[in-house]
């Protein structure tokens, strides 16, 4: 599974668990409800803002939906002493 379908998937869960259709997430982010669909499907990738936006809108704190991101994508691994150094 790739970065966007994991995203997605948590991020269609989210949305599930607070009992929102795409329909009211997309009136209350401004963004469109196929947008939204493409997000949770794992064919697009949403800007920050666009990530923002649907936090507030879920009342999810962006760190938490990342936490949770972090915890599902096996692949993912925070490098120390990598490229990016000290």
């Amino acid at each position: 599974m790739h970065n966007e379908e994991i995203f997605g998937k948590i991020l269609q869960e989210e949305r599930k668990a607070k009992k929102v259709s795409q329909e009211k997430l997309a009136k209350l982010t401004g963004l469109d409800r196929t947008f939204i669909s493409l997000i949770e499907n794992g064919k697009r990738s949403p800007s920050f803002s666009t990530i923002l936006k649907i936090c507030s809108a879920l009342e999810i704190e962006p760190s938490e939906l990342f936490s949770i991101y972090e915890k599902k994508d096996p692949d993912y691994r925070v490098k120390k002493g990598g490229k990016y150094g000290k």
